[in-house]
């Protein structure tokens, strides 16, 4: 009880402060839960006080918003807590704090819901710093006075890529030119691209070595932990075969420390491959791992 009437007396005097919170929209263990809790316990029919909706901010449906529902996997609050380097220590899931109430164990909740409260202002400070990393982000890039989504940054480059090549080919008197017509073709327009936007990248970067040999990731970004893989279609392509090849790409660039998220950019200009927005976020999904993101891009038109 003691605690419910100190949590409404801070509530009651800042009653005009934005309350910024994690998933205490739930009926089940949010505001309206510790509501029925007060009442049950002192029989009123009411709490001293009840926030405004419009001074509630849920951070979780935040960032959905802004990166989508599946912006982690789930429980999302501990894996994008870990994901942003937060410290957990005395982190306990809500089962576990149960378990400990019943046990008498309260040093341990306190520490538990202290660093939760934490993690949650960490949390809400890298996004408002235009840091935080999700399965789909890896920060944000400073560009023109605007804070750019790094990832989103890099799938808009190669979206325009074709459009690039286009305009190279169309040189005053017919000049020598970029013909683009191969992967490393590709990978030195992009580096000048990238350029433009970011001010360390880093080409042609060795993995450790893997099952007795080491691969080449195209551009490691080292700022932002981004791993950027370059492929192009090709008639013996089909989508398995881009999937074990992404497979394996994966498993190495896993064990690549400074890469936490890992961008494929399929160029398929003759659609060769079918049903690309379906395999690119079936490939997505599949290929992500603990410790590394992976978002799949083909580019078919």
């Amino acid at each position: 009880m003691f605690v419910l009437e100190r949590f409404y007396s801070s509530l009651t005097e800042h009653r005009e402060s934005i309350i910024v919170h994690w998933n205490m929209n739930s009926s089940i263990f949010g505001f309206a839960a510790l509501a029925k809790r007060y009442c049950f316990i002192t029989g009123k029919s009411h709490p001293p006080h009840k926030p405004s909706d419009h001074l509630l901010f849920d951070i979780d449906d935040i960032i959905a918003e802004m990166y989508g529902e599946q912006y982690v996997k789930h429980p999302k609050f501990y894996n994008l807590a870990s994901l942003n380097k937060i410290g957990l220590y005395s982190f306990l899931p809500g089962k576990d704090e149960a378990s400990r109430f019943k046990a008498g164990d309260f040093g341990a909740i306190n520490s538990s819901t202290t660093t939760k409260a934490r993690a949650n202002l960490d949390i809400l400070r890298a996004l408002l710093a235009g840091q935080l990393r999700t399965q789909k982000s890896s920060g944000s890039v400073r560009f023109a006075g605007q804070q750019l989504d790094a990832v989103d940054t890099i799938l808009m480059i190669g979206q325009r890529m074709r459009d690039v090549e286009r305009e190279l080919s169309r040189r005053h008197a017919n000049r020598p030119t970029l013909t683009v017509s191969d992967e490393y073709d590709a990978q030195d327009l992009l580096k000048g691209l990238f350029a433009l936007f970011f001010e360390d990248v880093r080409p042609e970067t060795s993995t450790p070595s893997v099952a007795g040999g080491a691969a080449r990731i195209d551009f490691l970004l080292p700022s932002l932990e981004l791993a950027v893989e370059i492929k192009r279609a090709r008639n013996s392509m089909t989508s398995r075969s881009l999937g074990d090849e992404l497979i394996v790409d994966r498993d190495r660039y896993k064990a690549e420390q400074r890469a936490k998220h890992l961008i494929c950019l399929v160029f398929d200009y003759d659609g060769i491959l079918p049903g690309p927005r379906g395999l690119e976020a079936d490939l997505s999904r599949e290929s992500t791992v603990e410790g590394l993101a992976v978002t799949v891009k083909i580019f078919d038109r």
